[in-house]
């Protein structure tokens, strides 16, 4: 409402300029048409596989948490931005929402801060320092906007207020399952810290608990989701990732930065805490606490995988949380110049990958770019490119209609040639990282094995490729027969046909028994085990604040040559196939046609003994 004794200036110019800058930050590209490379390491096609198989998942109304086992759910597209089957408009009612939200959380910004100036240039610099495309880090973006409308309706309850907040917490629970299930923990938190401070009435708490869970169904209903077992899927995902996916690479550098940004933006909550509790402000603890976890976790994520993508991500996002990190007005020039001193050394790093100019060249020119690309929108071309995933035309003609599956995880080929895909729930070999991860793609093999597979005998990160879905692949080597080969992307792919009926593996256990790590194991006797090993404190703490510990398991051929892999907890826990050493498609391809390569004769770990408790449990077995 206008009010006269305030200067025009007051109540205009800085709600538009906080519309200006939350226009800005529109999502560019509008979409993504993935574009698939034909040389070099099969590697470089896992990313585009896993976005393109969850849309083909969508478009075909395959059940999450049971068809589908990912953390990424079926609004993943929202972070993906891969147009295959959505409508541009879904996409633009999103981006808007986007915007509306960016608006609420820069004008209050503005409107909370005493010297606006100030504010402002730490609003730019936000501008400048968040990547223009979300991708990944969309997840991210949405729980920071869960922390700051939980901390706006502490103070103003208004229906519609509660509603975003409410319709956030959904959203990011069906974009990724993770991020989004944490901001309805907080949720939840923030609605009992209302009812406990009397900020809203039972009525009301009720109300908005069984909207929640009413918008949690139907939408279930509409995207096809089994929600709990998407929940129970997700967290066998996300406990195996921590063990598994990390990378021996050394970025000191950035690493060290990114610390320093972390403990930065650490002391500064901490001080608000410190703060409130002096002042026994109780009620508003759960707020610097909510911003914690939120850059706890965004360091978790950066440094355990490690990479210069993830770990950058840490300085194009963590500093969104800042913005919400102040109680209001009366907070001191010192403390804002404190948050603009800690965003402008973000700003440092991530200018050494995206320049300054270049970021604000793309924000100003982004809405603009966003309205000519919605104009193009198109929904196809990402399966104009059979191309690059050659198949010979006597192979599509012998699969035709039949359903296929693809190892280890380049899915394009079934979808860029038009194949009848029928993915295991867990569709791609190296995010099988447990038992019970294992456990749901052999299941699926024995009620509904494929019909054909088109076979890559492949891993990332110096793994071992039989390990990543050792029952599957014993299944494999069981129930299909090698009818073809051709070379693609530079690489042998095996043509295997199933034959019928599909047998399932049978199991006779040779010894259970305890045994020290530091032993080689003899495997004369069983050709499968699995190994029950466990961190100390100092590696269950090294494995939760920081990177797991290295764990490596080592097989010795028949000729007396070790080869090493990298390994993981989950991964012995789910069972190694230890009878014949394959390093290679040729010798894969010797041993589904009984050609029998050299036997694995030992097996051994190598450890740090400071994050290893000394014994472990052996099982083994002999698999038919």
């Amino acid at each position: 409402m206008f009010n006269p004794k305030k200067p025009l200036q007051a109540t205009f110019i800085w709600p538009c300029f906080a519309a200006l800058l939350a226009i800005c930050m529109v999502n560019t590209p509008f979409a993504i048409h993935p574009q698939l490379v034909d040389k070099g390491p099969s590697w470089l096609g896992l990313d585009v596989s896993w976005t393109m198989t969850l849309n083909y998942a969508l478009a075909k109304h395959m059940v999450w948490g049971k068809d589908i086992l990912y953390t990424y759910g079926p609004l993943a597209f929202f972070s993906t931005r891969v147009g295959f089957g959505i409508s541009k408009w879904l996409f633009l009612l999103f981006d808007g929402f986007m915007v509306v939200n960016f608006y609420f959380v820069f004008s209050d910004f503005i409107k909370n801060q005493a010297d606006k100036f100030l504010a402002a240039a730490i609003l730019i610099c936000i501008l400048l320092v968040v990547n223009p495309f979300f991708g990944s880090d969309l997840s991210w973006v949405v729980f920071f906007f869960i922390i700051y409308w939980m901390k706006k309706t502490f103070d103003d309850q208004r229906p519609v207020f509660l509603g975003i907040l409410i319709v956030l917490a959904v959203l990011a629970f069906y974009i990724k399952m993770n991020t989004g299930l944490i901001g309805i923990v907080l949720m939840g938190a923030h609605f009992i810290n209302l009812l406990i401070h009397k900020k809203i009435t039972r009525v009301k708490l009720l109300f908005n608990l069984l909207l929640f869970i009413s918008l949690v169904i139907l939408s279930a209903m509409l995207l096809h989701v089994s929600v709990f077992s998407y929940i129970s899927g997700s967290f066998e995902i996300i406990k195996g990732y921590n063990d598994i996916m990390y990378l021996d690479e050394s970025h000191y550098h950035i690493e060290y930065n990114l610390y320093l940004l972390f403990f930065a933006m650490l002391l500064w909550f901490g001080y608000q805490l410190w703060r409130q509790l002096r002042e026994k402000k109780f009620k508003h603890m759960l707020y610097p606490v909510a911003c914690i976890i939120f850059i706890f976790l965004l360091q978790k994520q950066s440094i355990l995988r490690n990479d210069v993508q993830h770990l950058y991500e840490y300085f194009s996002i963590a500093p969104l949380i800042l913005i919400v990190g102040f109680d209001g007005i009366t907070v001191k020039k010192p403390q804002l110049k404190y948050a603009l001193i800690i965003i402008v050394f973000a700003l440092f790093f991530v200018a050494e990958t995206r320049t300054i100019d270049v970021s604000a060249i793309t924000r100003v020119i982004g809405p603009k770019d966003y309205a000519k690309q919605f104009g193009e929108y198109n929904t196809i071309t990402c399966f104009d490119q059979a191309g690059k995933r050659y198949m010979p035309q006597p192979v599509l003609a012998q699969i035709g209609k039949k359903t296929v599956d693809v190892f280890p995880w380049d899915g394009e080929y079934a979808m860029e040639n038009k194949l009848n895909y029928s993915p295991r729930p867990v569709f791609q070999s190296f995010s099988v990282y447990t038992a019970t991860l294992e456990g749901k793609n052999y299941e699926h093999y024995t009620k509904q094995a494929p019909e054909f597979l088109i076979y890559d005998y492949d891993a990332i990160d110096n793994r071992y490729p039989f390990n990543d879905e050792s029952l599957v692949n014993l299944f494999i080597l069981k129930n299909y027969t090698l009818v073809d080969t051709f070379t693609s992307n530079e690489r042998p792919r095996l043509v295997l046909q199933r034959r019928t009926p599909a047998i399932p593996l049978s199991f006779t256990t040779v010894k259970k028994q305890t045994f020290p790590i530091k032993d080689a194991i003899n495997t004369d006797g069983f050709n499968f085990i699995k190994l029950d090993i466990s961190y100390t404190l100092t590696g269950s703490l090294k494995a939760l604040l920081h990177r797991p510990p290295h764990l490596q398991i080592s097989y010795m051929r028949g000729d007396g040559k070790w080869f090493a892999y990298k390994t993981s907890v989950e991964l012995l826990k789910s069972g190694l196939y230890v009878g014949n050493m394959i390093t290679n498609d040729a010798e894969y391809t010797d041993l589904i046609t009984g050609k029998h390569p050299a036997a694995i004769r030992k097996i051994s770990l190598q450890y740090d003994g400071r994050y290893f408790k000394e014994d472990g449990t052996l099982e083994a077995f002999i698999v038919k």
